[in-house]
């Protein structure tokens, strides 16, 4: 009996250094992945930031450019400039009182030459601008409007202010310089503060010598330690600025951006990880950062778990209670994650706050898709949001709707929520694989799209983020191009407060190039008509296969959405697009809400009576999905989405 019993251990004590080298070999595969994840994570954050700052900018430089044209100032301005300063009036004093509203708390009016001629605070106190305002100021009086980051930071007068500057023009001549100023302690410190990530997370401005230009979460930390507000602060033996400040400083003579995924210390002297980007049309960089202990927590739970099996073999080893074919039964059983009776078979989707899974139902084995919101993204604020989602998706029942099965907890915590399974694609891909979307087909879709979004709009509900991304046609149980509105992760419910709370304190919500000009000007309060802008930018994408604007940054994108009237899709489409789907397009894209379908009832009645006139039939959906669908039903090629 000894000799069996031997054999059998020591062929457990081989298992058990195979299991050691094979968890080793996933140990470093998974830390890996996670590097790579999180660096994903704080690029998206980053850019982000980057393009809340751009929308930012741009509302300023519009109020400016509106007040050097406004019809009731302009002649005041005019005087001002005319007399050189010598009859003031009362164009400051108005001026500032329409531009409070966004933050502006000073004006300044500059002649060409660099008097001062007019403004608030201490601009009464000098008959010039500084040489730095000055320097800055140049471009503007070549006729294009700039940013001016504060001179030293924490410092009083204009030198602590952010200033947008804009020329005053006669013609194509400029007369003068308007400066619109705001203290950075306001809304530019809260813009950073909304993008913390976690607990830790930290988001900043710094200037091209280390100084910060926006609050930092600890400050207070700071000032109690005596510690100046700078990037490159040395050690107390006088060493070397941060890695950040170091790689941001490298970089700015040609601009870039960097990860730095390595932990390194803070001004504080905590390990941290972080991405920077350099801003040289703005000479400020901006810098996301946050504890490497945070951003690699699920490691160390990997480490306790590996550590505790292993403890157990060697422990059941020592003992010899476990017998070879025994330990062969518990090899083979599977991984495979559950939440609540799901098994989560492999990942499908991937967003900014959560991952996608093809899922199984353990009981009916029937497909399901599982979102699952991610360890790095359990703030209060992402939490609540998702809770939402889920609860407000639930209340819809319409067939163009995804439906949502089950909601819950999963063992460690985390929230999910399970979805039906569809097999289809995307109107982003259908258009990118197979160009653009002949008329009557457009109109076929956006009345699916309307019928679902009716339901939504009298629940009280708008979903805010349609998009060619969150439409998908699908096969659903033999019929085809059959609409699926997907994604109510920005659903917002229109009398609900905690929905306005949640949009006031993150502005960048939902994708550009089809939000409305309200949901950028005022987020908290667009209604079911911004949902009609999007899906006219839909449309205008389906039926030319381009951009509704063709913009080469976010900034200028956002300057077109507020105020350029976009083109007409017959202007850019290969197809004959029938004069009322034309206008309807059109008419969707007014920038003032009143010029736009006033609800998604009138849209929908308007694309039914293009359908009567052009109808898109049953035959041609048959013989378009049997010419493409069967060579996309290879297999692992078939698209599905959750």
């Amino acid at each position: 009996m000894s000799q069996p019993f031997s054999r059998g251990r020591l062929l457990l004590l081989g298992l058990l250094l195979a299991l050691l080298g094979a968890g080793v070999w996933a140990y470093h595969g998974a830390s890996q992945s996670l590097r790579d994840l999180r660096g994903t994570g704080l690029r998206t954050l980053l850019n982000t930031q980057s393009g809340t700052l751009d929308q930012w900018i741009a509302e300023r430089r519009h109020e400016g450019e509106r007040l050097a044209t406004n019809p009731r100032l302009r002649p005041e301005l005019e005087v001002l400039v005319r007399s050189r300063g010598s009859k003031p009036g009362g164009f400051i004093d108005a001026a500032l009182e329409r531009a409070r509203a966004i933050g502006i708390t000073h004006l300044r009016l500059i002649a060409t030459d660099g008097r001062i001629l007019a403004g608030n605070g201490d601009a009464s106190a000098r008959n010039r601008a500084d040489a730095y305002f000055l320097g800055r100021i140049a471009e503007a009086l070549k006729g294009r409007a700039v940013f001016i980051r504060p001179a030293t930071p924490g410092g009083t007068g204009a030198e602590g202010l952010i200033w947008i500057a804009v020329p005053v023009r006669s013609g194509s001549r400029v007369l003068a310089v308007l400066a619109l100023g705001s203290d950075p302690a306001g809304d530019f410190a809260r813009m950073f503060a909304a993008a913390r990530l976690g607990r830790s997370g930290d988001a900043i401005a710094f200037d091209a010598d280390g100084w910060l230009l926006s609050p930092s979460r600890h400050d207070e930390e700071l000032r109690a330690r005596g510690q100046l507000p700078r990037l490159a602060l040395p050690d107390s033996e006088g060493g070397t600025p941060t890695a950040l400040a170091r790689a941001a400083a490298a970089a700015r003579a040609t601009g870039g951006e960097g990860l730095l995924l390595q932990a390194y210390p803070n001004l504080l002297g905590r390990e941290v990880i972080g991405a920077w980007r350099w801003r040289d049309d703005l000479d400020l960089g901006i810098a996301v950062e946050i504890e490497a202990d945070e951003a690699y927590a699920p490691l160390i739970y990997l480490q306790i778990g590996f550590a505790v099996v292993l403890l157990l073999l060697f422990l059941v080893w020592l003992s010899g209670f476990l017998t070879p074919n025994a330990l062969a039964g518990l090899l083979r059983r599977d991984g495979l994650r559950q939440l609540g009776p799901y098994t989560l078979i492999r990942q499908i989707g991937e967003g900014a706050i959560s991952n996608v899974y093809l899922a199984r139902h353990r009981m009916l084995k029937r497909p399901a898709a599982v979102k699952v919101l991610k360890r790095q993204s359990t703030s209060d604020e992402w939490t609540d949001r998702f809770r939402r989602e889920v609860q407000l998706c639930s209340q819809l029942e319409h067939p163009n709707t995804i439906s949502i099965h089950d909601y819950g907890n999963g063992p460690g915590g985390e929230l999910w929520y399970a979805m039906e399974y569809l097999e289809g694609l995307s109107l982003h891909d259908l258009v990118e694989r197979y160009g653009p979307v002949p008329p009557p087909r457009t109109a076929y879709i956006l009345r699916q799209a309307c019928a679902s979004l009716w339901e939504a709009h009298s629940c009280g509900l708008v979903h805010r983020d349609i998009k060619p991304q969150n439409l998908m046609i699908c096969d659903q149980h033999g019929e085809r191009d059959f609409v699926k509105v997907l994604d109510f992760g920005l659903v917002k419910q229109i009398d609900g407060d905690e929905t306005r709370e949640l949009t006031a304190n993150m502005r960048l919500l939902g994708t550009p190039l089809y939000m409305s000009p309200e949901r950028i000007r005022h987020p908290a309060d667009a209604d079911g008509r911004a949902d009609i802008y999007a899906l006219g930018a839909v449309g205008f994408y389906l039926l030319t296969g381009k951009r509704l604007f063709e913009t080469e940054t976010e900034h200028d994108l956002t300057y077109h959405v507020l105020h350029v009237a976009p083109r007409l899709a017959s202007e850019c489409s290969p197809f004959a697009v029938p004069a009322e789907l034309d206008a309807l397009i059109g008419r969707c894209l007014e920038k003032e809400v009143a010029g736009r379908p006033q609800t998604i009832a009138e849209m929908a009645s308007a694309l039914d009576s293009i359908l009567v006139q052009t109808p898109w039939t049953r035959s041609q959906i048959e013989a378009w999905w049997k010419r493409h669908w069967t060579a996309e039903t290879e297999p692992g090629r078939r698209y599905r989405a959750g």
